[in-house]
């Protein structure tokens, strides 16, 4: 099959202006499809309360919307490679947004897990389209920071998620939740002005290409472990500050919240030095094995006293969420052919972490009436990555 003309030199003709909203679209992208994870984390204490939900039924919601991420990330990545980015992302944003409609209009908890689990169509492609709009117009020598500033995505929406307790104090969660829709229609005006259009037929071959690299399979294990420890923050961090800590339901948003910026930051640092002198490999096991630390912070709260969780927060942004900048940009270096595929392959793994830990996190402390054994198992989950990446760290430097 005959592939169209590369374009030429990506990322060398789009102005300074345009490039800043490529990446912002990119950015807003990441945040409007994983909002409602940590939208259901900062709202936990209202859904619970409102819905009469046991800790393990609310992890269900996690757990929906993130088993159909899992199960949609790999066929989604080859829908990107095959339908294009642009066209692609057009479609994320519009079935967030008909997500965040549903669960602001869901009148009880049977409605609200299907809004939920909808949206996991939205969070299945939202990396693999944005990785490959990153392979193919942004140039080798900013693909880290533009990876870094869209990754940091994830975190903006958490930090906007760390004000919905407040809303919700006046709209209630459900009205919180609605006003999600906006995200999704800034995001399609943005698409409009800043996404190049997709070259017609210049992916079809990446749909249908041959085997992934040692990478992928590296990263997708990687992920998983680190799904797992970075699901339980997100859903149960809120929750935690209030019956353990004795944080007031707003302070705990703002915890929430905290995560979020130091992510933000952390994401786009760590895309800047990886542009430059990082290996890959090297920095995923030191970013799992300082995620330990943080995590023994956060547990240490529940009797050393609040100052503990704000550390434990402060470590675990710039730790355990930052992961993701490094592992994105792995994946755009692999080349703009397969990158849909390769990230839709990763992300398997990494939702499929995000599916496990929400429900058995919530199980365990229903039955324990402690979260001592519960945080200690995501320790385990950082520890075995840790592991992971260094041994991968280790073989490749023996290749090379």
């Amino acid at each position: 099959m005959t592939r169209a003309a590369e374009p030429s030199a990506p990322d060398s003709t789009p102005s300074p202006a345009r490039r800043a909203g490529f990446a912002g679209t990119l950015a807003l992208a990441m945040a409007v499809s994983t909002f409602t994870q940590y939208a259901l984390g900062a709202l936990g204490p209202f859904v619970i309360r409102d819905l009469s939900l046991s800790l393990a039924r609310f992890g269900t919601l996690s757990t929906a919307l993130f088993l159909v991420g899992g199960v949609c990330s790999a066929p989604a990545g080859r829908v990107v490679d095959w339908l294009g980015g642009r066209r692609m992302l057009v479609a994320t944003f519009a079935v967030a947004g008909a997500a965040f409609a549903g669960m602001g209009l869901a009148p009880g908890y049977g409605w609200l897990l299907a809004a939920v689990g909808f949206a996991g169509f939205a969070l299945a492609a939202s990396n693999p389209v944005t990785n490959k709009l990153i392979a193919a117009h942004a140039a080798p020598g900013r693909q880290g920071v533009v990876t870094g500033f869209k990754q940091s995505g994830v975190q903006f929406g958490a930090a906007l998620a760390g004000g919905l307790p407040a809303a919700a104090g006046v709209l209630g969660w459900r009205g919180a939740l609605a006003l999600a829709v906006v995200l999704a229609a800034a995001g399609l005006v943005g698409t409009a002005l800043f996404v190049p259009a997709d070259i017609p037929g210049e992916d079809v071959e990446g749909a249908t290409g041959g085997r992934v690299g040692a990478t992928v399979w590296w990263l997708t294990g990687y992920a998983f472990l680190m799904g797992i420890g970075v699901s339980a923050v997100a859903a149960y961090l809120p929750q935690y500050a209030v019956q353990r800590v004795g944080f007031a339901t707003a302070v705990a948003g703002l915890a929430a919240g905290l995560l979020g910026a130091v992510g933000v930051a952390a994401r786009i640092a760590w895309g800047y030095w990886l542009d430059r002198l990082g290996h890959v490999a090297g920095s995923l096991a030191v970013l799992a094995g300082c995620s330990v630390v943080a995590q023994g912070l956060i547990l240490a709260a529940e009797s050393g006293g609040a100052w503990l969780l704000w550390a434990g927060v402060v470590g675990f942004g710039a730790t355990a969420v930052a992961w993701n900048a490094v592992g994105m940009l792995a994946l755009v270096r692999e080349g703009r052919q397969d990158a849909g595929r390769a990230s839709g392959i990763v992300l398997v793994g990494f939702y499929c972490g995000f599916v496990v830990s929400p429900v058995a996190f919530g199980a365990v402390v229903d039955a324990t009436r402690s979260y001592a054994l519960a945080w200690g198992a995501c320790a385990v989950a950082f520890v075995l990555a840790a592991l992971a990446a260094g041994t991968w760290w280790r073989l490749e430097r023996g290749v090379s």
